[in-house]
């Protein structure tokens, strides 16, 4: 299985992602107020990684660190963002807060993960991270 682009999920979080290339690129984080580069992206290993605030990972550790969630609910939320393996940025949900009528919800706020199947909606509670 192709993972989903580093690169396309941290330009949904607002961070000025750097020109494509080989090895580790700078980067402002954008987990944290970041006035000069503390970070690196690797999109030849799709990693990322702050030496500031410590946040690293695939581009799933990093939906599961922020959004909360599970690595299932993580590349659920992934496939929101970008088709696997592709660049390209899907456009913003128009449907309010949920991510579609089918799969899992996460926030990072929220104490809970709601999932909509087939007309009925289930609700369990997670531990919050942080």
């Amino acid at each position: 299985m192709e993972k989903h682009s580093i690169a396309a999920y941290l330009e949904y979080v607002g961070a000025a992602v750097p020109a494509r290339g080989h090895g580790w690129r700078k980067i402002k984080c954008p987990f944290h107020p970041d006035k000069h580069a503390s970070a690196g992206v690797n999109f030849d290993e799709n990693r990322f990684k702050c030496h500031a605030c410590g946040v690293g990972g695939d581009v799933y550790d990093l939906i599961m660190q922020r959004e909360g969630g599970n690595y299932r609910e993580a590349v659920k939320f992934a496939e929101t963002i970008s088709p696997t393996g592709s660049d390209g940025i899907r456009p913003a949900h128009t449907s309010g807060s949920k991510l579609s009528s089918n799969t899992g919800s996460v926030g990072r706020r929220s104490k809970e993960v709601s999932y909509r199947s087939s007309g009925q909606s289930i609700t369990r509670s997670r531990r919050l991270q942080g």
